[in-house]
């Protein structure tokens, strides 16, 4: 979970850049969306490893919680546009593969924000599940 999570942060920040897609989205993220990322995680871990039980586990509605939030923010830090200084610096996943268009641009917006409240409500599922539906371990007799 740790590693996984790690990579997403950082992911969510700077993934794009893999793309080719870098701008002004860097340095906004590192101070308003990696933040956020980072606490709701750092609960997230921290409630599934205090969970009671031997092995420590996810149970399998918590586990498919938390791998469509990760899909989510995968998806997020991959199609999220980015824009800069320059009138063609406007760039996303979809622009550099396919070339530039308002639709192609636009299209990416729309699936960063859909992988954006996927990720929020995957999140809170999952977060919800830790927190009110703990396993329940039987009374040492």
């Amino acid at each position: 979970m740790i590693p996984v999570n790690l990579f997403l942060l950082v992911w969510v920040w700077m993934g794009r850049i893999v793309f080719g897609v870098g701008g002004w989205f860097l340095l906004v993220f590192l101070f308003s969306v990696v933040p956020v990322v980072l606490i709701a995680l750092l609960i997230s871990t921290i409630l599934a490893y205090t969970q009671d039980g031997r092995p420590r586990a996810l149970t399998t509605f918590q586990a498919w919680a938390q791998m469509i939030t990760w899909l989510a923010l995968f998806a997020f830090g991959a199609f999220m546009p980015d824009f800069g200084d320059t009138e063609d610096s406007q760039l996303s996943l979809l622009t550099q593969l396919f070339g530039y268009s308002d639709d192609l641009y636009d299209l990416s917006f729309g699936i960063a924000l859909g992988a954006a409240l996927a990720a929020i409500v995957a999140y809170l599922v999952l977060f919800c599940s830790l927190v009110f539906a703990r396993r329940r371990v039987p009374a040492a007799a």
